[in-house]
């Protein structure tokens, strides 16, 4: 597959995840436009969240946890690594240096997501609304920005929305901050499995 022409005029008719555009150079066909318009948004609005609750959050529990089960963490993501090449094999997706490099992003946007969303942005509102909104409310935001920064579908951010408040269950049932990114991980991999385009620069 040849590397796109970002600046055609010819239209994109969209895919599974992403709407059509009138033209190219508006859709989102490359890792690299990835990398700056979902992550780098996505970690501004970590960034800034986190700066906002910084004296209200406290890592001590679930640094604790991760001193406590290191082995069960580490086994946790081999088991996880590993279920990715055999998704890949079956799926005929090479193992390149691109894709190792797209899993390694699938892991960091599932951190960052994961402060974000789940830990800052909730603590937040949480000050001006209970605790199940702030939380709704959160997710809201997070299946909007994948609207706008990958341009998916609406149906698609619709069930972001309900991943994300997924998401928050689950830490608010097992308080394992760990725990919920691999798992958010292992979800987006299986939904974005390789990058827009396979031969992307990035």
């Amino acid at each position: 597959m040849t590397e796109p022409n970002f600046n055609s005029s010819a239209p994109y008719n969209g895919g599974r995840l992403q709407r059509p555009a009138d033209k190219q150079k508006y859709a989102v066909l490359s890792f690299r436009q990835v990398l700056m318009r979902h992550l780098g948004t996505m970690t501004i609005i970590a960034t800034v969240a986190g700066a906002l609750v910084s004296s209200a959050v406290s890592f001590g529990n679930w640094s604790l946890l991760l001193e406590l089960h290191t082995l069960n963490y580490a086994l946790g993501i081999l088991t996880v690594l590993l279920a990715m090449a055999v998704y890949a094999r079956l799926k005929d997706i090479p193992i390149s240096p691109l894709q190792l490099a797209w899993i390694g992003y699938l892991a960091l946007i599932s951190l960052v997501e994961e402060l974000a969303f789940r830990v800052f942005i909730p603590l937040a509102l949480n000050n001006y609304l209970n605790l199940h909104i702030s939380i709704v409310f959160s997710s809201l935001i997070f299946g909007i920005l994948h609207y706008a920064t990958l341009r998916w579908r609406l149906g698609a951010c619709l069930l972001t929305v309900l991943g994300g408040i997924g998401f928050s269950r689950l830490l608010q049932e097992t308080d394992d901050l760990a725990l919920v990114v691999l798992v958010h991980w292992a979800v987006t991999f299986l939904n974005t499995p390789r990058p827009p385009i396979a031969s992307a620069r990035y």
